[in-house]
C-alpha cells in the first residue's frame, strides 16, 4: 500500500511544475469566482466590484456563481490576497487529490499496475495539463463527483461509505450546478432496482440509500442561503432562459450537439500534435478508443448509478445549447475510464500491454508537455505591458460613476474596480442601446483580437461624433452619452 502511494506521488509530481503561471489570461469566469473568494477572505477587494449584469443577456453568465469553488480559494486569497500563482498551486492539488481517486477506483477493477498506468494517462492528458493553468471550478467539481462515485459504487454499502458520498455529492453541486444531475442519477437508480427486482426489492436498504441525496441537497441548501454570497433568483432565471429562450429550435440543438459531442469525445483518448497528419493519426485512435468505451458501456450496464450518472451527463450536453468542451465532461472522467476497461478484451489486461500503450500515449501528449514545460505567462492577459497601460489609464480617467462596456467585464471590474457591464450580442443593436441610453454617460472599451465584431457594429452606428481615445495599439476606449 505504501509503495502504491510512492509510486502515484512519484509519477505525479511533476504536475507541480507544468503550467503554474503567475498570470491569467482574460478569461472572465475566474474573475467571479475570485469576487466571491474574497468576500470570504474578508479581503477589502471585494467592495470594489462593480460588475452589472445586462438583463438581456441570456447565454453569457449568471450574476453569481456557487459558492463552494470560492470557498475553497478563500484561504489562499485571505494569506496571498488575489495571486495567481498560490491559487494555480491549489487547484493542482486537488487535481492529483481527483486522480488519487481514480487510480483507488480503477484498482478495483484492475491490478495496480494498469491502474497507474490509466491514471498517468490522464494526468499527463493534452487537455489537463493546458486546463489546470486556469482558475476555474470545473476540477474540484470533476475530484468530489468521483468521491461520490467511488463510494457509491462499492460493492458493501456501509454508513460511513453513504455519509461520506452524501457529502462529496453536496460538494460537488455547491461547487458546479451539473453536477446535481446526480441527483436525478440516483431517482433513475432508485426506480430501476425497483423494476429489476420486484419482489425481492427492499425498500429499506434502498431509502438508506437515497439518504445519500437527503444530506446532499441540504449541504446544498446551507452552503446556498447561509454561507457567503447567495445564489440569487436572478442566478436561477438566468439558467431558466438559457433552455427557454434559445435562438434556434430543440431538433437544431440537439442535432448540432450530437455533431459537437462526435468531435469532442475521440479527443477524450486522443493527443495533440503540432503537425496536422500525426494529429489526424491522433484523431483516428481516439475514435477507435472511444468505440471500445461504448462497447464496453454496452457490456458493463447494471443500470447502477455511475451507468445512470452517465447517461443524464450526455442528455445535458444534448440539450445545452452553449458549448464548453471537455470541461462539462470532467465529472464523466471515472464512467469513461471504466468502461474503457470493460471494453478492450481481457487477454490484452496485462502488466506489459498497460506499460507500453502508456509510454505511446505519453509521447502522444509531447508537444503539450513540452510547451507546459516553458515559461507560459500569459501575453494575451490584463498583465500585458499594453493591457495594464490601459488599465491604469481607466484606473485615473475614468470617473467611478460612469459604465463601460466591455467584451469581459467581470474581469475588467476585477483589474480596475470601475463599473463594467457587457452587450448582449444575441439582441438585437437597438435593444441594447435602448437599455444603455438611461445611462447618462457610458463607455465602450475595445480591445484587439478580443472583442467581437458586434461591439464595433455598435459604436458605428451609435458612437456620432462623441469623443474617442486610441490608449495604445490594442486598446481604444469610445465615449457614449
Amino acid at each position: 500500500m505504501k509503495k502504491n502511494t510512492l509510486y502515484f506521488l512519484l509519477c505525479m509530481l511533476p504536475l507541480f511544475f507544468l503550467n503554474i503561471n503567475s498570470t491569467h489570461n482574460w478569461g472572465d469566469d475566474f474573475a467571479q469566482y475570485i469576487h466571491q473568494a474574497q468576500y470570504f477572505a474578508k479581503d477589502n477587494a471585494y467592495h470594489q466590484w462593480h460588475y452589472e449584469s445586462n438583463p438581456l443577456d441570456c447565454e453569457y453568465a449568471p450574476p453569481s456563481y456557487p459558492n463552494g469553488f470560492p470557498l475553497l480559494m478563500s484561504p489562499i486569497i485571505a494569506i496571498w490576497g488575489f495571486s495567481v500563482k498560490p491559487i494555480l498551486l491549489m487547484i493542482t492539488t486537488l487535481l492529483l487529490a481527483w486522480l488519487w481517486v481514480i487510480f483507488k477506483f480503477l484498482q478495483r477493477h484492475t491490478n495496480t499496475t494498469i491502474a497507474l498506468c490509466i491514471t498517468l494517462l490522464c494526468a499527463y492528458h493534452h487537455y489537463i495539463v493546458d486546463f489546470k493553468q486556469y482558475i476555474l471550478s470545473d476540477i474540484p467539481c470533476a475530484l468530489f463527483c468521483s468521491i461520490y462515485l467511488y463510494q457509491r459504487t462499492k460493492e458493501q454499502t456501509s454508513k460511513q461509505s453513504i455519509v461520506l458520498a452524501s457529502v462529496a455529492l453536496g460538494m460537488a453541486f455547491i461547487i458546479r450546478s451539473q453536477a446535481i444531475l446526480f441527483l436525478g442519477a440516483e431517482g433513475l437508480f432508485f426506480i430501476s432496482q425497483w423494476l429489476k427486482q420486484k419482489r425481492t426489492f427492499a425498500f429499506v436498504p434502498a431509502l438508506k440509500n437515497m439518504g445519500c441525496v437527503i444530506i446532499a441537497c441540504l449541504l446544498f441548501y446551507f452552503l446556498s442561503n447561509f454561507v457567503g454570497p447567495r445564489n440569487t433568483h436572478s442566478s436561477l432565471e438566468f439558467y431558466k432562459q438559457l433552455y427557454t429562450q434559445t435562438q434556434h429550435s430543440w431538433s437544431y440543438i440537439v442535432l448540432n450537439n450530437i455533431k459537437y459531442l462526435g468531435t469532442l469525445l475521440p479527443s477524450f483518448f486522443s493527443g495533440w500534435a503540432f503537425d496536422p497528419h500525426l494529429q489526424i493519426a491522433y484523431n483516428i485512435i481516439g475514435t477507435a478508443l472511444l468505440g471500445v468505451s461504448l462497447v464496453g458501456f454496452y457490456k458493463s450496464w447494471r443500470a447502477t448509478v455511475l451507468d445512470w450518472g452517465f447517461i443524464c451527463m450526455l442528455l445535458l450536453l444534448l440539450i445545452t445549447p452553449v458549448h464548453q468542451g471537455l470541461r462539462y465532461l470532467f465529472p464523466m472522467w471515472l464512467p469513461l475510464l471504466y468502461y474503457l476497461v470493460k471494453g478492450v478484451h481481457i487477454s490484452f489486461l496485462n502488466k506489459k500491454t498497460a506499460i507500453v500503450t502508456c509510454v505511446f500515449f505519453l509521447a502522444m501528449q509531447y508537444d503539450t508537455i513540452e510547451g507546459a514545460t516553458h515559461n507560459n505567462d500569459m501575453g494575451w492577459s490584463p498583465y500585458a505591458k499594453n493591457d495594464q497601460q490601459a488599465l491604469e489609464f481607466i484606473k485615473t480617467t475614468v470617473p467611478n460613476s460612469s459604465l463601460i462596456l466591455f467584451s469581459k467585464p467581470r474581469a475588467l471590474s476585477l483589474y480596475s474596480g470601475k463599473r463594467t457591464s457587457l452587450l448582449a450580442e444575441q439582441s438585437t443593436l437597438i435593444a441594447n442601446y435602448t437599455y444603455f441610453k438611461t445611462y447618462h454617460s457610458y463607455f465602450i472599451l475595445v480591445r484587439k483580437e478580443l472583442t467581437s465584431s458586434y461591439y464595433t457594429s455598435y459604436i458605428h452606428q451609435y458612437r456620432g461624433l462623441k469623443d474617442s481615445i486610441q490608449i495604445n495599439n490594442f486598446f481604444t476606449l469610445y465615449h457614449l452619452y
